[in-house]
């Protein structure tokens, strides 16, 4: 690999520049000189590169476990810490046909094979990975579902639950994220995949490799010579049970790409190389357009100057109502094409600060799109965080360098889910970034070979910012026997029955930023910003008790009055709730008097209001939280919030009735 090669994979949509100009080696072995090294993450690295080499297999998962088994793998979902109880729970039920589905395939030998993990044993902020895992009984070396499942799916922003976390965690385990603006997406993708999966929705064997090359533009070309061709070629020849088509140069119109994710039957897989678009911090179109896919429309940076228009990049908003992504699964080579840190990753020894690329990290909108999609979502995308680097697939001294790429697509083919398809992923990232550190650990700066260097950092960034969207459990949803054409309305028209009837999924966005953590042992934490009421449990209550009094009116007579008085005394007494979690040695001393017990020691206590303010004290057990007696009480919130739930919504449906009833 020479000099000239060093080019990234992105636009400045503000500018029509390249997002990070062509670097030389010498300047980008400056920069790996400057990363701090996380001396904890770099043991278990190496650990990995041990592993690998000594057993000759390349996923993280115990020896003699199949990571097609989720019996054998075990499933888990990393919910954050912070999460208020009325947030979490409404998270976790706009979830439930998710999480049912995985615990039923997991539990199915060992019900510890399914984990939720939330509360003190969620993610807390500024935790790294080896302290979470610690809370769970783990340490370096490969997964062991006994004590925590291979397959962990993270739910939340990565302002909230950083990249950096889930970069570490997917070293050992198989790793993907969702986020969502509203619980109706979470709701949305959790019934596409449940949906897909138990009725057996399958797609044509078809895989295409869709690949831009811009004029004048070096490392679109690149890609397509070295990336989507052969890729295409190799799955062509390797897998003849699959028809392979690959688009490039004039077949890779933004409108060729909108032609694929419309069509009657999309591909099953779908794998684009192309410039990703990148904006400045604080365009008003970083946050929608950031990572769109920029398509052969762009006439190259010799031919056009200034900002880049809508009309040469594919984005969220360009995957119409009538797409059909439903049980896709996509790969897309792009820089930013699945999320920004807020941090650039690109910077020196001398920085003092880092350099911030945007105000918090985020998701890219079109993946996070096409997973929650109306019509269906897709299963997975792959895609990159911050730049993406032409050494992903060019070696100094070998050119073209693939087999990483084409060990995940052999998997994937062959029925891996994607979570351990994408382990050669970790092990090329563990193994880079090892030989990073021994070089420079090894070597004085005046004898290093900077191209050596410049290739192993960018290589190991790539392979490391390379992650899931979506649950690492799905697999690709294509056989011999490809659903029918009205199987698919009639699926989506199931999952949009069903996201209507969740008349409990409101539109607020749960985990936007992030929330406050729980209090400290014996402490009492502060009120929580409620973000959605829970899925079963309708706090519209209110409303609708005062459209039921508005039709009451002179003629309902004093027994409606007084009905409606009751009613509203009711609703007055359940606008706060009080759980509280009493222990005693000696049950015969126990008494309850005053709505209180005495005999009894009080361990927990809970006071939820009717907006979903939060007040919690947690139980302290020398020093340490009580975590035994915390789900337990916890438990108790979740039955009282649906009990309270529900005897309302029998009182305003009673008075609606009787108003109904008598009503001229």
């Amino acid at each position: 690999m020479n000099e000239n090669l060093l080019v990234f994979n992105g636009v400045n949509g503000a500018t029509g520049r390249y997002d990070l100009p062509p670097k030389s080696a010498s300047e980008i072995a400056a920069a790996a000189r400057g990363v701090p090294i996380n001396q904890q993450h770099l043991t278990d690295l190496r650990i990995r590169v041990d592993l690998d080499a000594s057993q000759g297999r390349h996923y993280g998962l115990r020896e003699g476990l199949d990571p097609k088994d989720l019996a054998q793998a075990g499933w888990g979902v990393i919910f954050p810490a912070g999460l208020d109880p009325t947030s979490l729970t409404a998270l976790k039920e706009a979830m439930r046909p998710l999480l049912d589905h995985r615990k039923e395939q997991a539990a199915q030998q060992k019900e510890h094979y399914f984990k939720e993990c939330s509360g003190e044993l969620g993610y807390r902020s500024g935790q790294s990975k080896g302290d979470f895992l610690k809370i769970h009984g783990r340490g370096a070396g490969p997964a062991d579902p006994d004590k925590l499942p291979y397959y962990l799916l993270i739910v939340g922003d990565p302002d909230t639950v950083p990249f950096s976390f889930q970069y570490q965690l997917d070293v050992q385990y198989a790793v993907g994220r969702i986020h969502f603006d509203d619980l109706e997406g979470y709701h949305r993708y959790a019934l596409s995949v449940v949906e897909a999966e138990k009725r057996g929705w399958s797609l044509p064997r078809r895989a295409v490799f869709f690949g831009t090359a811009n004029p004048d533009d070096q490392a679109t070309q690149l890609s397509r010579e070295h990336l989507i061709a052969p890729l295409g070629e190799y799955v062509r020849q390797q897998h003849t049970d699959w028809q392979t088509q690959i688009q490039t140069s004039d077949q890779a119109y933004k409108s060729d790409l909108a032609q694929l994710l419309d069509a009657d039957r999309a591909p099953a897989l779908l794998f684009s190389a192309s410039h990703g678009m990148g904006f400045p911090m604080g365009d008003a179109r970083q946050l929608p357009h950031q990572g769109a896919l920029l398509c052969q429309d762009w006439p190259g940076p010799n031919v056009h100057q200034g900002p880049i228009p809508q009309d040469f990049y594919f984005s969220a908003e360009d995957l119409g109502s009538d797409a059909n992504v439903l049980g896709m699964l996509a790969f897309f080579f792009a820089c930013y094409g699945a999320g920004t840190p807020h941090l650039d990753d690109f910077y020196r020894r001398e920085y003092v600060d880092r350099k911030p690329v945007a105000p918090k990290a985020f998701l890219a909108q079109l993946p996070k799109r096409m997973l929650s999609h109306s019509g269906g979502g897709a299963l997975a995308v792959i895609g990159h965080v911050e730049r993406a680097w032409g050494y992903s697939f060019l070696w100094d001294g070998v050119g073209q360098e693939l087999v990483t790429f084409e060990s995940a697509l052999d998997r994937l083919l062959a029925g891996h889910p994607v979570g351990s398809a994408l382990e050669y992923f970790n092990s090329r990232y563990a193994e880079l970034a090892s030989d990073l550190t021994t070089e420079l650990d090894e070597t004085s700066e005046e004898f290093q070979n900077v191209v050596k260097i410049a290739g192993l950092w960018t290589a190991s960034n790539d392979a490391r910012n390379t992650l899931i969207l979506g649950d690492p459990a799905v697999r690709l949803s294509a056989g011999e026997q490809v659903s029918a054409d009205g199987e698919r309305e009639a699926l989506v028209d199931l999952i949009n029955r069903s996201v209507e009837q969740a008349d409990a999924v409101p539109p607020e966005p749960p985990a936007s930023s992030p929330q406050p953590e729980p209090a400290a042992p014996g402490g009492v934490a502060e009120p929580a910003t409620p973000v959605g009421s829970p899925a079963g449990v309708d706090y519209g209550l209110i409303d609708n008790f005062r459209n039921a009094q508005a039709k009451m009116g002179d003629a309902l007579g004093e027994f409606v009055e007084k009905l409606g008085g009751f009613l509203g005394k009711a609703l007055d007494e359940a606008t706060s709730l009080d759980i509280a979690t009493y222990v005693s040695e000696e049950m015969d001393d126990v008494k309850f008097s005053g709505g209180t017990f005495s005999g009894a020691k009080l361990r927990a206590l809970t006071r939820i209001e009717i907006d979903g303010d939060t007040l919690i004290c947690v139980p302290e057990e020398d020093g340490e939280l009580d975590t035994e007696l915390w789900g337990i009480h916890m438990d108790m919130v979740r039955q009282a919030q649906e009990s309270r739930a529900e005897l309302l919504k029998t009182a305003v449906s009673a008075a609606s009735n009787i108003v109904n009833l008598i009503k001229p």
